[in-house]
C-alpha cells in the first residue's frame, strides 16, 4: 500500500521534534483522563476534554508532519475506553514518520543498479 503523499518531502527536524512533543503532551494529558473514566469517574467535562485533546493533537500533528492515513485510526482508537491509556498519538506519529522515510528511501534509485529502462545495460560475459 502506497501513501497518497509519498512524493511529499520529509518534514524538517524541528517539525518532527514538535510533532513528537505534541503527541507526547496529548498522551500525557489523556492518561489521567482515561484512567479516571476507566475506573468510574465519568464526568462530562472529562469526556469533553478528552475529545478536545484528541482534536488538537490530530490537527497539530497533521499540520506539522502532513496527513498520513495512520492518524485516522489513531483518532478512532482514542475513543475506545482503555486503549486511551496507551500512548497512541506518539505511536501514530512514530509510525507515520517511519513509513514516510521508508517510502522515500524506496523511491530513490540505488547507485549502480540497472534499470529496466536503461538504454545501455551492462553486458555480462
Amino acid at each position: 500500500m502506497t501513501d497518497v503523499h509519498a512524493n511529499r518531502p520529509m518534514p524538517s527536524r524541528g517539525r518532527i521534534i514538535l510533532a513528537f512533543a505534541v503527541a507526547l503532551a496529548a498522551d500525557a494529558i489523556q492518561f489521567p483522563l482515561a484512567a479516571g473514566m476507566l475506573f468510574g469517574v465519568t464526568l462530562p467535562p472529562l469526556a469533553v476534554a478528552d475529545v478536545v485533546v484528541d482534536l488538537v493533537a490530530m490537527i497539530a500533528t497533521t499540520s506539522l508532519i502532513g496527513f498520513h492515513w495512520v492518524l485516522l485510526p489513531g483518532f478512532i482508537l482514542e475513543a475506545i475506553p482503555g486503549i486511551d491509556l496507551a500512548p497512541t498519538w506518539t505511536g501514530c506519529v512514530a509510525f507515520a514518520l517511519w513509513r514516510r522515510r521508508r517510502e522515500a528511501a524506496d523511491a530513490k534509485p540505488v547507485a549502480g543498479a540497472v534499470s529496466s529502462r536503461d538504454p545501455n545495460p551492462p553486458i555480462d560475459v
